[in-house]
């Protein structure tokens, strides 16, 4: 149970059948080579655990006897998948958020992890002292790198000799969380019912992963699901992932100038893979789309105004990583808000902790876009 509320906390666990490991570790320095092979990366990103928040009174009716799922019943409300944002490795905030959420709908909320991050990653990807030697090797290897730090070098450091990880993490993603709404629609999961709603929650880059599925065609989310977009939305290229707290500035530009080039651009001995993946899969295809606002256009038109009253977007004005404009921009005939919190904040954390009238505010806008969520996916 998490203190002061009434939603309990369930840990299930998920094996990925998809294998996104790429043999780039020959392609590094000696030093960095840890952040690329060992068993502890791959095992944690195949075989982890999840989470599930069941509000008191979710459902009225126990499990169907001896089988583990809960049985069948008239108005059943299925579950909201929440997702993160990029480079995080602590669900500490977002039980928080899903509490919150699960309290609101009464419906259970399920914390999944993307791929390579959060528990599916090594903890030592945040330990400060075995990440501050990379952090200097790097500075001395690429001194115009701006922001490198020791919660960030990991993934800068992959993204940088690998680009095309990011979007093998993505489609691993993709595939997994099509897996998890088909086990939550068939009832699969203990505390759900089967048959039921699945919804999403989606932050920030968790945003993207949701897009890439719903432009998917086929697409793995039902008819019925509804999506809230919170700080995301936008194409690929009208972000800025240059931060402390997701990667250095060499990252992001590496990132940016691999997609956009696509497909003239030269990579390692993975471009079988990634041109099978991005030419013919239906998430390649939607990722590609999303990866600057000319190419959504030019191929799909404008997509996400067509999803009449299941799609809705907030995002707050100040936003330096994903920009509230572009997200309009990208979201275009959707419904789409953005806010203008009177409280310092940025992308990264948009409820900080502050003393006095500060607090207030941080407060009240927590409340008031959970409580809009809670309306929207109720």
């Amino acid at each position: 149970m998490i203190p002061g509320t009434r939603v309990t906390v369930s840990v299930r666990r998920f094996c990925s059948a998809v294998d996104s490991s790429l043999p780039d570790w020959q392609d590094v320095p000696g030093l960095f080579r840890t952040l690329f092979r060992s068993r502890e990366i791959e095992e944690s990103n195949r075989e982890f655990s999840y989470y599930v928040l069941i509000p008191a009174g979710a459902y009225e009716r126990p499990f169907a006897e001896g089988t583990g799922v809960v049985a069948n019943e008239p108005g059943r409300r299925g579950a909201i998948i929440l997702l993160h944002g990029l480079n995080e490795r602590s669900w500490a905030r977002y039980m928080q958020w899903g509490a919150r959420l699960a309290e609101g709908t009464g419906r259970p909320v399920v914390l999944f992890p993307l791929a390579y991050h959060m528990n599916r990653s090594p903890r030592s990807w945040i330990d400060r002292h075995i990440m501050m030697p990379l952090v200097s090797a790097r500075q001395s290897l690429l001194p115009e790198a701006r922001l490198s730090t020791f919660v960030n070098v990991a993934l800068s450091t992959r993204m940088t000799v690998s680009p095309q990880r990011f979007m093998l993490s993505g489609y691993q993603t993709a595939r997994d969380l099509t897996v998890l709404i088909r086990s939550l629609r068939e009832g699969a999961v203990p505390g759900i019912n089967a048959g039921g709603q699945t919804d999403i929650f989606a932050y920030s880059i968790g945003a993207l992963v949701t897009q890439v599925m719903m432009l998917s065609d086929p697409s793995p989310l039902p008819d019925d699901s509804r999506i809230m977009l919170f700080c995301g939305g936008s194409a690929f290229s009208m972000m800025d992932g240059t931060s402390k707290l997701i990667m250095d500035s060499r990252a992001f530009e590496m990132l940016l100038s691999f997609y956009i080039g696509w497909p003239e651009v030269p990579m390692n001995g993975s471009r079988e893979i990634l041109t099978r993946l991005m030419n013919d899969t239906p998430e390649g295809e939607a990722f590609y789309a999303m990866t600057s606002l000319q190419r959504l256009t030019d191929l799909r038109g404008k997509p996400f105004s067509r999803y009449d009253g299941r799609l809705k977007a907030i995002t707050f004005r100040e936003d330096a990583v994903i920009p509230a404009k572009a997200v309009i921009e990208t979201l275009r005939g959707a419904d789409a808000e953005v806010w203008d919190p009177q409280y310092p904040c940025i992308h990264e954390s948009p409820f900080p902790v502050l003393a006095g009238s500060g607090g207030n505010e941080v407060d009240r806008t927590f409340d008031r876009l959970f409580d809009t969520a809670a309306r929207f996916l109720s």
